[in-house]
């Protein structure tokens, strides 16, 4: 579960709710042991329970159909927290911009708008709905809450497709302009139905490894959509492709491990590598959340990738590649040596050094959580054109034997480097290599590279490490051109065979990124619960929720809470 989510700590306590709502207690009983109960295979006891939650934790009255899927809190909380993440990320958003989300097939209850209301007052929040009866109860609910439109505007959809159809319209600038929508969109969510059909509904609870412990509550157009989920965020792709950056990140929910491939697939086709993978689970139900986008603005790994995941599986195969690369040199190198060589590598090619900028923020290393992010050594480069190539070696260096050599133009863009590292003392014929051209300010990249000190000051024979982090730009070749230059002009690597690998520089960038923490093999990576069976055959780990009745944390069918 998510660090903020609230549920994470506090359960619900059965008790105390039968005591605040009256419409509760009929559905709570209490054993000779004293302890409080409900029983979750009764659905207007998981609606009662929801009712009580919205009410108590975030001061909403939401009335919930019978016929229409009753939300489970924590499950929609961790989506919303996990796409919240990544709105420091966001180019967008700043302290005068609000958040701008859509929110496609909101329900009858709205639920994620209005807790994304909660979250993120300022945000301003469009939901769509194609079903005629949930489109009027979602109005409902916002009327009954006084939620003004200006904060969430509930739109029905026309038709099926196209999905976006907001975006679109955007595009078109009609509609758009009527209502003042002029600026882009920074996110979508979305939790699609999961099912092709009712035959595969059936089959995927068939294949739970125990029953249902909540009652199903979802109506078939809510679980139910030609092609399943896989068909409806394949569209959501392919409509991506057409609006492109005109939101940032496009994100859904995906219910069963199965669709992962072939829509991970499908991004790659595209040459989509800009995207995230990460799951969530409570209880026993798994979900993914899947995000992709068509802007160079990259995400740091701790929010692309899960934190922990076992190499060579199925699911690690799926995963986005790293915008992290990081590598130990040996024999050890000091950290102060470290810096120096680098800093002196950057300046022979002209990556010149300016006081830090700490503008733009960047989410600490998964490494560096407990230890306080980044040093205060760490250097933001935005280089205007490649230097560092042999092409534009070879060339500066005909121009020094024609003695041609001339100093880049302030502003003229040769790079641009933010540090508060001191630069070392280099020939200022260094920079005088490095032909000009004309001035052209828009960086190929940006990127953080981080002087990261042993983790322990006793360990043995260790030294510091260099790591960089590819914050924004579309061709990753040039990014790892660079990474590779400074390793080997710094005389970090003596021989490939010396980085055979290693956490960041053998190959790609992303290809040896060393996230793994070292988890058992009982542990799935994918997240499900799966595993290999008796005979030795691994089960198909379909963990998800007929009706989407998932968990909540700490209930069970049955489960006993102590009074008082």
């Amino acid at each position: 579960m998510h660090r903020l989510n609230p549920y994470l700590e506090k359960k619900p306590d059965f008790a105390r709710l039968a005591s605040r709502f009256p419409d509760f207690a009929p559905f709570v009983t209490v054993s000779e042991e004293g302890y409080a109960s409900i029983d979750f295979q009764n659905a207007a006891a998981l609606r009662a329970l929801t009712r009580c939650l919205l009410k108590e934790d975030w001061n909403l009255d939401v009335d919930l159909r019978e016929d229409r899927l009753c939300p489970t809190l924590p499950n929609r909380l961790d989506y919303l927290l996990h796409v919240l993440d990544m709105e420091p990320h966001l180019p967008s958003t700043s302290s005068s911009t609000p958040l701008r989300v859509l929110d496609i097939g909101t329900g009858a209850s709205a639920i994620y708008s209005i807790l994304l209301h909660r979250l993120r007052p300022e945000a301003h929040i469009t939901a769509t709905e194609l079903d005629q009866v949930s489109y009027d109860h979602a109005r409902c609910v916002l009327t009954s809450n006084t939620i003004p439109s200006s904060s969430v505007a509930i739109r029905k959809s026309p038709v099926a497709e196209p999905i976006f159809f907001p975006l679109f319209e955007l595009a078109d600038g009609q509609d758009s302009k009527e209502r003042g929508e002029t600026h882009q969109w920074d996110l979508t969510i979305c939790n699609p139905p999961f099912f092709g059909s009712e035959a595969e509904m059936q089959e995927g609870q068939d294949l739970k490894e125990q029953i249902a412990h909540a009652a199903p509550t979802a109506a078939h157009n809510e679980l139910i959509t030609p092609g399943g989920e896989v068909a409806f965020v394949s569209m959501m792709i392919e409509e991506s492709i057409q609006l492109g950056d005109r939101c940032r990140w496009y994100t859904s929910l995906i219910g069963k491990y199965t669709s992962l491939h072939p829509l991970v697939e499908l991004l790659r086709k595209h040459k989509i590598d800009n995207y995230m993978l990460r799951n969530i689970r409570q209880a026993k139900t798994t979900r993914w959340i899947l995000g992709w986008s068509h802007h160079p603005s990259r995400l740091p790994d701790n929010l692309a990738r899960p934190d922990d995941v076992i190499p060579n599986t199925s699911f690690a195969k799926l995963l986005p590649p790293s915008n992290t690369l990081n590598h130990r040199p040996q024999p050890a190198v000091p950290l102060d040596d470290l810096r120096r060589t680098v800093l002196a590598v950057l300046a022979g090619i002209s990556l010149l050094s300016e006081p830090a900028d700490r503008s733009a923020p960047v989410s600490p290393h998964p490494d560096e959580r407990d230890e306080g992010g980044g040093g205060e050594d760490d250097i933001i480069l935005a280089p205007t054109r490649n230097t560092w190539s042999r092409a534009a070696r070879r060339q500066a260096v005909r121009r020094t034997d024609s003695d041609h050599a001339v100093e880049p133009s302030e502003g003229g863009g040769t790079s641009i480097l933010h540090s508060s590292a001191t630069e070392p003392h280099t020939d200022s014929s260094a920079a005088a290599r490095i032909p000009p051209v004309p001035n052209n300010n828009t960086p190929l990249f940006r990127a953080k590279v981080r002087f990261v000190p042993p983790k322990r000051e006793d360990e043995v024979g260790e030294g510091a490490s260099i790591a960089i982090d590819w914050l924004e730009g579309r061709d990753r070749a040039v990014v790892e051109a660079l990474w590779k230059f400074l390793l080997t002009k710094g005389g970090l690597i003596s021989s490939r065979a010396d980085v055979v690998g290693d956490g960041g520089y053998g190959g790609r960038l992303g290809a040896g990124f060393d996230n793994f923490k070292g988890r058992g093999r009982n542990e799935i990576a994918r997240g499900v619960k799966g595993g290999r069976t008796k005979g030795g055959k691994r089960q198909r780990g379909y963990d998800h929720d007929q009706g989407d009745e998932e968990e909540l944390p700490g209930a069970r069918t049955g489960q006993k809470r102590r009074l008082g």
